[in-house]
């Protein structure tokens, strides 16, 4: 069976790019684009977010609109997506309609049906009758309005969730329990429940808001309810999209939110203004969902399903992946950089992701003449340094020796005395040195004039 031919075509560009008339042009930036073999992208990466992200604001949150949906921007938000946070610190939804349905109106109406609704909401008035134990409720009708809701339906949503007695005097609610024997505390336990009861919209969706982007109307929510949103009649299901990405991947699948979590990283990063070339968060997107899961890079995801124990150890929790991997026999590969670095071997990254044979026969004469006199004029120079280095080691001695000799000492001396111990010590003595003292001191003739013979 033949085998599959893998290499990749530089020359044939990507469908969308086929058409376009500066081929050339393309090709060569196509070609640049191209990682070189060995090159150790994982790391390039890593640097090409990590750098531009200590630049990052550390508290950012942006208000959207007069009811202030506030999202997080920022480094907060760009360690949210890639440590893959189970609970966004500001859960929002975009959500987009159909082509013909983006009206403001329909916007609204959107909104008032999707916003979660308590009883609590609608009150503008509370109080408890002491005397006759009952609790009275008045509701804002503008509230009300604003919900596509009336009173009746208030009273159906309490009465099918709770036992209740209610009287209905226009906005005015009077609430009794359902019972003949019942205390204060009664009451005020069925006021604290039924106030954060929910009796419209979509549960968890606290705050909505109606954003106009270019002619388009489209509602943006604080909470995220995303699988009963697209259900909506005339709400555009291609394009709603939530910040949370295990809600988003629950209703769309894997691929979708690979999709998902790259544009998060994209918008959060040009939103400070930082220029990261869009093949690093498309890398770090592929890692986090390649196994079908999303996985941040946290001791729990990436990092610590590393098949090295010893890069795993690296990151954090060093005893316990050290114990582990004992107890079980774990063996490591040693294919990285982490476990290659501690070892002190050479990582499998660039030239040291190759292996080298010399090919057997004997090299050229002309190449042997070559490597011969390169190795001999390397010797030279060797030779010649360590001869250098000798001699001036015995200048330096020579010169020790010098400064020890006491010269007016030496001139009192005897002729003989002298004559004995320059000649013992010929290297070490400054005859000119002494020469002067002999004529500062006795200045004998005979003295001067043997001195100025060996000199």
């Amino acid at each position: 069976m033949a085998e599959q031919d893998t290499t990749i075509d530089v020359e044939e560009l990507p469908e969308k790019y086929r058409d376009s008339p500066n081929q050339e042009e393309l090709k060569k930036k196509y070609r640049e684009m191209l990682f070189e073999p060995g090159e150790a992208i994982g790391l390039v990466a890593a640097q090409s977010i990590s750098e531009p992200a200590t630049q990052m604001t550390m508290e950012t949150y942006h208000s959207a609109g007069a009811a202030k949906v506030s999202i997080t921007q920022g480094l907060p938000r760009l360690i949210e997506v890639i440590n893959a946070r189970r609970n966004p610190k500001t859960p929002i939804m975009n959500i987009y309609l159909k082509e013909g349905h983006r009206t403001k109106e329909e916007a609204k109406e959107i909104a008032a049906k999707i916003k979660e609704v308590n009883l609590g909401d609608l009150v503008s008035e509370d109080t408890i009758d002491l005397t006759m134990l009952e609790m009275k409720f008045v509701l804002n009708p503008e509230i009300l309005e604003e919900y596509r809701m009336d009173v009746d339906e208030v009273v159906d949503e309490l009465k099918g969730k709770y036992d209740l007695n209610i009287e209905v005097d226009d906005y005015e609610l009077t609430i009794t329990p359902d019972k003949d024997d019942y205390s204060l505390k009664d009451l005020q336990d069925i006021k604290a429940k039924i106030m954060d009861y929910r009796l419209h919209g979509f549960k968890s969706i606290e705050d909505v808001v109606i954003l106009e982007e270019d002619g388009e109307w489209r509602v943006q929510t604080a909470g995220i309810n995303l699988k009963k949103v697209l259900r909506l009649e005339n709400v555009d299901d291609t394009r709603t999209v939530c910040n949370d990405i295990f809600q988003f991947k629950k209703v769309f699948g894997i691929e979708a939110t690979r999709n998902l979590i790259y544009r998060e990283m994209r918008k959060t990063l040009d939103e400070q203004g930082m220029a990261v070339d869009d093949r690093w968060l498309l890398l770090i997107s592929d890692t986090m969902t390649k196994d079908g899961e999303i996985n941040g890079a946290t001791r729990y995801g990436i990092c610590g399903s590393k098949d090295s124990v010893f890069a795993r150890a690296a990151f954090e929790e060093t005893k316990k992946h050290v114990t582990t991997a004992a107890i079980e026999g774990e063996v490591d590969p040693l294919k990285s950089v982490v476990e290659n670095i501690i070892l002190g071997q050479v990582i499998p990254m660039g030239t040291g992701n190759l292996e080298l044979t010399a090919k057997p026969g004997k090299a050229p004469e002309s190449v042997l003449k070559e490597i011969e006199e390169k190795r001999k004029k390397i010797q030279e120079e060797k030779q010649k340094k360590i001869e250098e280095r000798e001699k001036k080691k015995e200048l330096e001695k020579v010169e020790r020796s010098r400064a020890d000799i006491d010269y007016d000492e030496l001139a009192k001396m005897n002729i003989s005395e002298i004559k004995k111990l320059v000649e013992d010590n010929i290297d070490e003595v400054d005859l000119e040195e002494l020469l002067e003292k002999e004529k500062e001191n006795k200045d004998r003739k005979t003295m001067k004039k043997w001195i100025e013979k060996q000199i």
